[in-house]
């Protein structure tokens, strides 16, 4: 009896252990993720061609600051095999318009457009250009193009309207919306050193019209821009060099828009810098509300620098009184100007812990300016320019500074904008650039962030791939961010099918300062043991171990050349591959996996 007993523990048990070791072979089954999108299957890497490529650039067609040809011929001396130049609303294309042609010189011409009408997004592999503001519509229309999308800079945009708010801001009263209805003078005294844009006084957005800035632009230009609700835009953008002033030197200088009937005149430290016939005729300034060192932009066109003594007039002052301000002259003060149609002024008195009077007493105002966000704050600073240093003229400026950089993609950037849906929506999008050379270095991690939260959404159905460009405007610019195109040969057929199917790889140099960036020589994948392999070199030589690290859903998940995406934890949905060194970083497009069950 006894025994019997016991034989039938021992074969529970068994049982017991049975059922377990079944539940835990269907755990690990439920568990195992398969490889279902991998952007460089099929490559023969022993054969493959890597095809250095820029799929964002812009000349003098647009904004650049060079032509065509030169533009052209700066990238084929620096080995690139492909280009897009991509103005804006744009086509500048083809190359033989513009005395080159891409069979001599042995480069892919590749037709692009940055669309800048909404969202920034580059138009690729078609000659195509469009008018609207919508950008559901815009890619519905490059889709019957056959053409290929992708967004640009995506941090610029969210961060414009989600991110810290610098500057100042004035109610737009009746009187401040009408300033341009006939003639006015826009002036202010500003003081940098930096290289990029700055808006000094303005009202522009991307969504509307009837704005009037007063700018900094690029390569030491200045900028008067009146857009008129409907018509034709006053778009004044000067090299200083013509009156030999570096406006970026950090000494005060002074800048005046003028428009006097049909015409617009800019002026700088007191000197007529040119003259054009205006386009923009009468109109209203759009929105609630004028800027001071931004417009309603909050990205890269704000003021970093400092300003004293901003006004609006309505009517167009005279070149002696222009002049006369740039020596110092105070309004009705002194012999002239007279203060007549002075509308505000600012010279950045306090008026409480909230913002800065309007000293102009204008019957229409006050035009009081407010602080934004108390991240922003300015600070007041004693220096003035020297020709202010009188007393009673001004007892001090405002220095603007950098605000800070938001550390992570708000939720109302991912909703506002509808990234997932937008994708979802267009599948002509490929992609979007995840480095891009003409933005803050900061924007960097933050574009990074936006895609792998679009790739959480999204994979392994929808795939998004990265782009890396330098969106050169200037030499400076030019061979900091690239991809890297794997084909069997350069040409249009076989880089548009890469980029379809995400058969490339991104770099760049911008957040680094050593030697050598990392080169993809090959990846293999071993579906039997759920294994990804990729093996990249520096120079020649391998990369380490440690510059490898593989990342899904915005975490990192493994470091090395491998990853086993059966056997690691936290694998979601996708991986993407960084390589990183001293000499720059490269990306990996992601590889999507199905979990089987």
């Amino acid at each position: 009896m006894t025994e019997q007993v016991s034989t039938g523990r021992a074969t529970l048990r068994t049982l017991m252990t049975a059922a377990l070791l079944v539940m835990f072979s269907m755990s690990m089954a439920v568990a195992q993720a398969t490889l279902v999108v991998n952007p460089y299957e099929g490559i023969d890497w022993e054969t493959t061609g890597h095809f250095r490529t820029n799929l964002h650039c812009h000349t003098t067609e647009s904004d650049g600051r060079m032509d065509p040809p030169v533009v052209i011929d700066e990238y084929h001396q620096r080995g690139y095999d492909a280009l897009a130049i991509t103005d804006h609303n744009l086509c500048t294309w083809p190359w033989e318009d513009f005395g080159r042609s891409p069979e001599e010189l042995g480069m892919v011409a590749i037709p692009g457009n940055e669309l800048s009408r909404h969202h920034h997004a580059l138009s690729l592999f078609a000659e195509f250009e469009h008018p609207s503001r919508d950008i559901d519509e815009v890619m519905d229309a490059l889709a019957e193009a056959d053409g290929l999308g992708v967004l640009c800079h995506p941090a610029l945009h969210w961060n414009r309207e989600y991110g810290y708010a610098p500057g100042l801001q004035m109610e737009m009263r009746p009187t401040l919306r009408e300033v341009t209805r006939g003639d006015f003078t826009i002036e202010a005294w500003f003081r940098t050193t930096d290289q990029r844009r700055h808006i000094l006084i303005g009202n522009y957005s991307p969504d509307d019209r009837g704005a009037l800035n007063l700018e900094l632009h690029r390569e030491n230009h200045v900028r008067l821009y009146a857009q008129p609700t409907e018509g034709t835009t006053l778009d004044m953008n000067l090299s200083a060099d013509e009156l030999d002033i570096d406006t970026r030197d950090g000494e005060w200088h002074h800048l005046a828009g003028v428009r006097r009937g049909d015409t617009a005149q800019l002026f700088l430290d007191g000197q007529l810098l040119g003259e054009v016939e205006d386009p923009a005729g009468a109109y209203d300034l759009h929105g609630d509300a004028y800027f001071i060192a931004r417009d309603h932009r909050r990205g890269g066109t704000i003021l970093i620098g400092d300003l004293d003594h901003v006004r609006l007039w309505t009517r167009a002052l005279s070149a002696e009184e222009i002049a006369q301000l740039h020596d110092g002259a105070v309004p009705d003060a002194d012999a002239a100007p007279s203060s007549e149609g002075l509308l505000l002024q600012h010279t950045f008195e306090a008026l409480d812990e909230a913002g800065f009077a309007d000293t102009a007493g204008h019957a229409g105002g006050p035009f009081h300016a407010a602080i934004l966000t108390p991240e922003t704050t300015p600070e007041q600073v004693e220096e003035v320019p020297q020709a202010l240093e009188r007393e009673g003229v001004s007892t001090g400026s405002l220095r603007f500074a950098t605000p800070p950089v938001m550390d992570h993609v708000p939720d109302e950037a991912m909703e506002g904008y509808g990234y997932v849906e937008l994708f979802q929506r267009h599948p002509h999008l490929v992609g979007l650039e995840v480095t891009n050379e003409g933005r803050p270095a900061g924007e960097y991690g933050l574009d990074r962030q936006l895609w792998d939260r679009i790739l959480t959404e999204l994979m392994p159905e929808r795939p998004v791939w990265g782009f890396a460009n330098d969106d050169m405007h200037s030499i400076g610019r030019l061979g900091s961010d690239w991809m890297t195109f794997f084909a069997p040969e350069a040409n249009l057929e076989s880089l548009r099918r890469a980029t379809e199917t995400g058969a490339f790889s991104s770099s760049t140099i911008r957040l680094r300062t050593g030697e050598g960036t990392p080169r993809i020589e090959e990846i293999t994948h071993d579906a039997g043991a759920g294994i990804i392999t990729i093996r990249a070199t520096i120079d020649g030589e391998a990369a380490t171990d440690e510059a490898y690290r593989w990342i899904s859903d915005g975490e990192v998940v493994q470091v090395g050349p491998t990853l086993s995406y059966r056997e690691v934890e936290g694998i979601g949905s996708y991986a993407r591959a960084e390589i990183e060194t001293e000499g720059g970083l490269t990306l990996t497009n992601p590889f999507g996996f199905e979990t089987q069950r």
